[in-house]
Order: C-alpha cells, then sequence, then structure tokens
C-alpha cells in the first residue's frame, strides 16, 4: 500500500491559494487603479505576503496582468454558458437579453465603478503592449463569437430574419456593450448600459 505525503498536499493547496488570492487582489486594484498606476508592491501588501512568494508564480509584472486577465476570462466563461447555453427551454433572444440584464445588476451592486477588466485594459494596454493588445483582441472576439452563436440560434428559431448578417450583429453587440461600460463609468450612472439593452431588444432586435 502507498500512503500520500499530506504535508506535499498541504502545501500545494496553500500555494494555489495563494496564488488565486494575489489574482483577485490584482484584479480588484487594476481595475480600480488600472495598470499602470498598480504597484507589485501594493497587490502583495494586499495580500499579506512578501514580494518573494510573488516571482514564485509570476516571472514578472506583465506576466502577473496576463495571467489576472485570464483568471477572470476562466471565471467568467460559466456565466455566459449559465445565460448562453443551460437553459435551452428560453428561446436564444431571451437568452441574450437575461445574459446582459444581470450584467447590468452586476454592474448597479458596484456602484457604477471598475466596469469590465477586458475592457479597461483594452483601453489602456493596446497602444503599449503588443503581448497585451493580442491577448485583449482574443478575449473579445472569443465573446463576439458566442454572441453571434446565440444569434445564429435565434435566427433558427425564426427570431431574427435570415437576411440578417448576425455576424456583424455580434460584432456590433461586443463593441456597444463595451461603449456603454465607459459611458457608464464617466456618468456613474446605469441609464447608458439600460439604454444599451432597451434599443437593442425593443428596437433592433425586436420582432
Amino acid at each position: 500500500m502507498t500512503f500520500i505525503d499530506d504535508r506535499s498536499i498541504i502545501k500545494t493547496m496553500s500555494e494555489v491559494s495563494t496564488k488565486v488570492r494575489l489574482l483577485q487582489a490584482g484584479k480588484a486594484i487594476f481595475l480600480e487603479k488600472g495598470y499602470n498606476h498598480t504597484g507589485l508592491q501594493e497587490i502583495v501588501k494586499s495580500v499579506g505576503v512578501p514580494k518573494g512568494s510573488f516571482y514564485h508564480f509570476f516571472a514578472s509584472k506583465e506576466d502577473f496582468g496576463l495571467a489576472v486577465l485570464e483568471h477572470h476570462l476562466k471565471a467568467f466563461q460559466p456565466i455566459m454558458d449559465q445565460h448562453l447555453l443551460a437553459d435551452k427551454t428560453v428561446p436564444p433572444l431571451q437568452r441574450l437579453r437575461n445574459f446582459f440584464e444581470a450584467g447590468c445588476a452586476q454592474l448597479e451592486s458596484e456602484e457604477c465603478k471598475g466596469g469590465c477588466i477586458v475592457g479597461n485594459f483594452a483601453q489602456e494596454m493596446a497602444d503599449q503592449n503588443e503581448t497585451f493588445r493580442e491577448y485583449l483582441s482574443s478575449a473579445l472576439s472569443h465573446w463576439q463569437d458566442q454572441f453571434t452563436t446565440c444569434l445564429k440560434k435565434a435566427q433558427e428559431h425564426g427570431d431574427i430574419s435570415e437576411d440578417e448578417n448576425v455576424e456583424a450583429l455580434g460584432q456590433f453587440l461586443m463593441n456597444g456593450w463595451e461603449g456603454a461600460i465607459l459611458r457608464m463609468k464617466v456618468t456613474k450612472s446605469m441609464e447608458p448600459v439600460h439604454n444599451f439593452v432597451a434599443v437593442i431588444f425593443d428596437k433592433v432586435l425586436a420582432p
């Protein structure tokens, strides 16, 4: 019989916990201050670990920033799946509307602060860092593809005309949502995101 050394398991769990805490703290501070105005010392201090712990997991600030984005995308994917894929009894257009309305509720709970870290990084880093630009472009394209897939289902369902270009509509949804979030942050008002949802589903995609 082979026995497992529990000490190695405990150490691994502790390391995972520390890494996740760093990623969560990094996301929160990046949302508040942006990438360029956030120092590594501030991040490790907020978690209560020495700077050496940071470099145990991440080679650099850039490596950490990309890891924060990846962590966010992995955590966000089940939310998209839940709204856009999970319940096939809900018509596709309603699934899309439910997704955006859930987004509005989340933004309102955050008092119009922070916004979307992908959108924030895209505004701040796309012209400064090619690695970030490519990663962010891929992330936005992935979300756009999921909107497009749901729109195609709506087209098959008969809720969108066969003549409509659903790829263009998917891009429009992606661009419009990120733009509405930006305007929300500037105005400190939920009106831009609520207006986005109303215009899209009550006008543009209305039966």
